[in-house]
């Protein structure tokens, strides 16, 4: 969709700061039956309003909203960022929406802009700001219908007449979702987050499915059949029609985006109330669950226990997912007593072990689903022991030719007793699950850190041949959002990396641009850069991998790659190249 995902640079704060509050709030908080409930019990978008304007126990009168309050919760529960749902699929939006046919707080009767407030306390608390926008709206029967073609009625039509126009209503459908995405992008100030749900159309396949409607990459069909006309953007140097995510980029250039829109966004999304098993995620994953019933405020619903939210806190953190929690606000817009308490708790907990949370990964080793998983951060990495974890001693995995320096209780800060065998594995005496039974953990501190550094982010990368924007420096700058490409389809180009100083090698890592690709080349090694040799012969390749890992020895300055055959119509493109002169996997 012509638009590129954002560098590694620019979403780091969200593998940092690990732990989000998710706030879905708004008029389904009314009946408390939770944020599906309008669907759910048929209702129709007529009557559903009275649980806006009409006076009952059942009434969204959001007389003690303070996001304040929110925040501070979001605080003591050691969340670094928050996301406030500024529209759901009801179509109430919290913010500001010029559309004529605009549903939101800031109409009568309450004459709010929520989500000003919301960014305001937000902001001044120096966490992260995000919001969540669906584009689904059961104000709209052409949401079930955007083509017009010969389909049953809808749930939410009102007009029982045969000639309703699906067609021309879906186009207002979208003409709102492009002015409401417009002002939250222009008159808020920095969006850190943007959480899109619901790019399907009429609750069916994929959001991928739905973008010939929402067009949510960068650019607008001038020809579509659903313009928006002024409720949307232009792009300034183009003059071209800017699509949702284009719109975004375009006001917003340091945002991150979710992959719900339908375009294929900067991180992935892990939903349910389910602890996570199964290996490290790749790339960015953000694990989300609500702990009090529905999303939305649920009456009858009791929260989670304590036990269930850290196992669902500390399995995503293992497999390297950031975690964001929801709770429901009521009617008047307070959060229920016992999920303030719980996350109060968890809250604790972070504290106490927060540096085996902010600012780590996962890994370096796979976690075992309901007994053990790993965090590291520099020179440290952490055992999480679950539940599931026989008492007694514990070994880790061999940690290599590195030392160990000191092996603690990261809640009490203990030192324990340890032993490193001949083969480098690490067995851990004197632990005492007892203090806190959902995670016990401990920190092993070591001599260098704890994966090999690639030597290669140090060296000068030069190449034969390179486009414009994607030069040989991109092979070796850590981000795999950019990349060096060659300027042909010829074979027999080149990437070349000084690194700076002789280097004993152990082995290389290379990322090609494009997965399920037949890339085939050699690796050269040269002390001078004057006479080379091979350390890697990999011309008669047929492994479509995306990342080869390459384990060749010796002490090398300059390591050269030529390639020397591709699939039709692909060039010589590298995202990363990684060198390494210590165990690496």
């Amino acid at each position: 969709m012509d638009l590129d995902q954002q560098p590694i640079s620019l979403v780091r704060w969200r593998e940092d700061a690990k732990i989000g509050l998710f706030v879905h709030w708004g008029v389904y908080a009314g009946p408390g039956k939770g944020e599906w409930h309008q669907h759910e019990a048929r209702i129709k978008p007529s009557v559903y309003r009275g649980f806006l304007e009409d006076d009952s126990p059942e009434q969204f009168t959001a007389d003690r909203y303070d996001p304040a309050a929110w925040v501070r919760l979001a605080e003591e529960m050691g969340a670094k960022y928050v996301v406030l749902t500024a529209r759901h699929h009801d179509g109430f939006g919290l913010a500001a929406n010029s559309h004529p046919n605009a549903w939101t707080s800031l109409q009568p009767p309450l004459e709010r802009d929520f989500v000003a407030e919301y960014v305001s306390a937000v902001r001044a608390a120096g966490l992260k700001v995000g919001l969540y926008y669906s584009p689904i709206d059961w104000r709209y029967p052409g949401y079930y219908n955007v083509t017009g073609a010969a389909r049953p009625s809808p749930w939410n039509l009102e007009d029982s007449s045969d000639a309703f126009d699906y067609h021309a209503d879906a186009r207002v459908l979208k003409e709102e979702v492009y002015q409401a995405v417009k002002q939250l992008v222009t008159e808020y100030g920095p969006i850190d987050d943007l959480w899109w749900d619901g790019g399907w159309l009429a609750e069916e396949g994929l959001d991928a499915d739905a973008a010939f409607f929402w067009e949510p990459g960068r650019f607008r069909d001038p020809a579509n059949e659903w313009p928006v006309d002024e409720y949307g953007s232009i792009d300034d140097s183009t003059g071209r029609p800017l699509g949702l995510m284009g719109m975004v980029r375009a006001h917003q250039p340091h945002l991150v985006a979710n992959s719900r829109s339908g375009w294929a966004g900067d991180y992935g999304v892990e939903e349910g109330s389910y602890v996570s098993t199964g290996p490290l995620r790749r790339g960015l994953v953000e694990k989300t669950f609500t702990i009090r019933g529905h999303w939305g405020y649920t009456a009858a619903a009791t929260s989670m226990s304590y036990d269930e939210i850290v196992a669902l806190v500390v399995n995503s953190l293992v497999r390297n997912m950031t975690t964001l929690i929801n709770v429901g606000p009521d009617r008047h817009g307070e959060v229920p007593q016992d999920s303030v308490d719980v996350l109060r708790r968890l809250g604790t907990f972070l504290s106490e072990c927060g540096e085996s949370v902010y600012h780590t990964r996962g890994g370096p080793w796979q976690p075992v689903d309901g007994q053990v998983g790993y965090t590291y951060r520099g020179a440290t990495f952490y055992v999480h022991l679950l539940p599931g974890q026989p008492a007694g001693r514990f070994t880790t995995p061999a940690i290599g030719d590195a030392r160990v320096r000191r092996v603690f209780d990261v809640r009490t800060k203990r030192n324990l007793p340890f032993q490193v065998s001949l083969d480098g594995r690490v067995t851990i005496s004197d632990i005492d699950r007892r203090g806190h039974r959902p995670d016990t953990v401990l920190a092993v501190m070591l001599d260098r850190s704890v994966v090999a550094t690639d030597v290669a982010a140090a060296g000068i990368a030069t190449a034969d041949s390179e486009v414009s924007g994607n030069t040989a420096a991109s092979a070796i700058d850590g981000d795999t959002a950019t990349r060096w490409c060659a300027a042909d389809d010829a074979v027999g180009h080149r990437l070349q990396v000084d690194l700076g100083r002789f280097v004993d090698l152990t082995g290389v890592r290379i990322a090609w641009e494009l997965p399920d690709q037949t890339y085939r080349y050699r690796l050269d090694s040269s002390i001078d850069g004057i006479t080379w040799s091979t350390v890697a012969d990999r011309t008669d390749n047929t492994d479509t991998a995306q990342v080869h890992t390459l384990a060749c020895t010796g002490t090398t300055r300059h390591l050269r790659v030529t390639v020397t055959g591709l699939d039709t119509g692909r060039r010589a493109s590298i995202r990363s190249f990684e060198v390494f002169d210590r165990p690496f996997s």
